[in-house]
This record gives C-alpha cells, structure tokens and sequence, in this order.
C-alpha cells in the first residue's frame, strides 16, 4: 500500500503534479498606516464650472446683438474706437429735444429733428474737395447749408445718400447747399469719389479729421446732419439715417431759405 504523504505533495494531491502556489499576500506599509484608493474627482463641479462660462459668454454675445440690434435699427452707428480707426473722440455728448420756432416742423420722416430755441454757432470748419484743394464752411454762408456728416463704412450713410442727391436736385438754382461731408481717412479719398460720382448732384467734400470733431458738434454717430441757417449758424440736427427728399424737408427748408 502506497504511502498518502509522498515526498512530492500534499496528501490527495495526485503524484506527479506541482503543488498549488499560495495566494499572494499584501505587502506590509511600513509606516503602519493604510493606504488609500485612488478615487476619481467628481465631475459635477467641473461641469458646473464650464456651464456657468457659457452662459456668461451667452449672456455678453446676447448684449452685444442687442446693442447693435438697436443701432442698426435707428439707422445709426455709433463711434468707438474700432469705427474711428483708433482717432479720439473729443468730450461728451449730451441727449437734447426739439424746441425754438422750428418746432412744429419735426415730423414725418425727419420725426427724431432735434431743433434749437436759439441759433448756435459752429466752427468754420476746413475740409477739401476732390482735388483737395481748400474749403471752409463759411465759403456757404448766405445759403441754407445741409451738412451731412457720413462714411463711406456706414451702410445707413450709404443708404440715405440718393435722398440727399435727389434733395440737392429738387433746389437747384435755389439758395440751398447740401455737402455731403466724409470722415473717411486720406487714403480712403478715391472710394469717397467713386461713391459720390454716382449721386449727382452732389460733390465730393471730405475731411480725414471729421470723427475727432463729431463731439464738440455733439455729434456721437454716423451719419449726422446739421442744418446750418443762411448766417451759417446751426438751428437743427438730426442723427441718424432719414429720408431727405419729402415734403417735411422741404417745408423746414423753405421755412429757412425765407428768412
């Protein structure tokens, strides 16, 4: 009878076969303290991190539509520092009502006039012409002067224009001026050409310093117009993108070339 307990096994271990290895055992800490898992960090705190980015950038895109949303609305642009080319806009601008003796001429198409109780002074302001040669402002006085402030990157300036040529047309031969007065800058002199050639007919006045000087004539966008009487002083402005070929201009006009 053969001995259970061979020489190479456990009993009940058939002869011939490797006994089983023992399950590995965990290795001691050696300071005796245990060792923690690894866990993942949670990722609701990321998520919510990121959610609350985009609706802060949501938020400012909504604002930034609006605002432009509005201007382009009113047929306005107003000046910053990406639309002036860098140039700096001189002092405040100050919000300001229809009032005075041409009161009763703000309607219609010209509804957003802003009229004044007394005359105001304006500088004789310099510009040039196609050439550039010289001009002043004051080489129009004993005409009723509509001065049109615009550029040729304003797309209500642009769109307004014909109104203004078809205006200038309808009071020729009459004591009436409208210039059509561009604050593109110098280099921009031959784009402003090719757009007023086909608005006859008007003629080409620029002025590279235009934008710098729309705030002392409290001027805070394009395109503006000023209404200067036959002493060359200002009695009303309009901002903004208007029709300028109908009645209500012509009887603010007519109102004007009487005096």
């Amino acid at each position: 009878m053969d001995n259970p307990l061979d020489s190479d096994g456990l009993a009940g271990q058939p002869s011939g076969q490797p006994a089983p290895k023992p399950a590995p055992q965990p290795a001691d800490n050696a300071g005796g303290t245990a060792i923690a898992e690894d866990k993942p960090q949670p990722k609701a705190q990321g998520k919510a991190k990121t959610s609350k980015k985009r609706v802060n950038i949501a938020l400012f895109v909504g604002i930034v539509v609006v605002v432009v949303a509005i201007a382009a609305g009113a047929g306005f642009f107003l000046l910053g520092p990406k639309l002036t080319g860098g140039a700096k806009v001189q002092g405040p601008v100050t919000a300001e009502a229809a009032e005075g003796p041409l009161k009763g001429y703000v309607k219609g198409s010209i509804a957003h006039l802003v009229t004044y109780a007394q005359p105001r002074p304006i500088d004789n302001m310099a510009f040039m012409d196609r050439d550039r040669k010289p001009v002043h402002l004051a080489d129009f006085k004993g005409q009723v002067v509509v001065l049109n402030l615009w550029a040729t990157w304003c797309a209500p300036c642009r769109f307004e224009m014909p109104t203004l040529a078809h205006l200038q047309a309808q009071y020729a031969g009459k004591p009436v001026k409208v210039i059509p007065l561009s604050g593109d800058t110098e280099n921009k002199l031959d784009d402003v050409k090719s757009f007023i050639d086909v608005q006859e007919p008007l003629q080409v006045y620029a002025d590279p310093e235009l934008i710098a000087k729309t705030a002392k004539l409290n001027v805070a966008g394009l395109p503006s117009t000023l209404i200067l009487n036959k002493q060359g002083q200002i009695v009303a402005r309009l901002d903004g993108e208007a029709s300028w070929d109908t009645p209500e201009v012509h009887a603010l006009l007519d109102k004007l070339t009487a005096e």
